[in-house]
């Protein structure tokens, strides 16, 4: 917005205490300035606290949530090898996004509430 990510790019790169590897990956188009960095670390988010809803009983889990977290995981996996640049770390949130929510479906599928919010 405005030009300000790019100059705040710019800016920190400037600093002179940076070692040379610093510098390129705060360039490069998967580094700090660019949502490719910053869209895992946000997913994981989902991805741990869906592992925390594990220890829950399944009558709390909420299916249509859970299909949305599976469904979400799984179309964005495959998205993700097909933009520019391929994001390998958004890969693997992503499936193991999808795969929480595929195993919190199985819980509830095992206790035969599936179908139960």
């Amino acid at each position: 917005m405005f030009g300000i990510v790019p100059k705040l790019q710019q800016y920190v790169c400037a600093w002179n205490f940076w070692p040379a590897f610093m510098k390129r990956f705060f360039m490069s188009e998967k580094g700090p300035f660019t949502i490719f960095f910053w869209t895992p670390l946000a997913k994981w988010g989902i991805s741990i606290a869906n592992i925390g809803d594990m220890r829950k009983p399944v009558e709390q889990v909420n299916t249509l949530q859970q299909c949305v977290i599976a469904w979400t995981g799984l179309l964005f996996t495959r998205w993700c090898f097909i933009i520019t640049p391929r994001v390998y770390s958004l890969v693997i949130c992503n499936f193991c996004m999808a795969q929480t929510g595929l195993y919190q479906l199985y819980r509830k599928h095992q206790q035969g509430k599936l179908f139960t919010r």
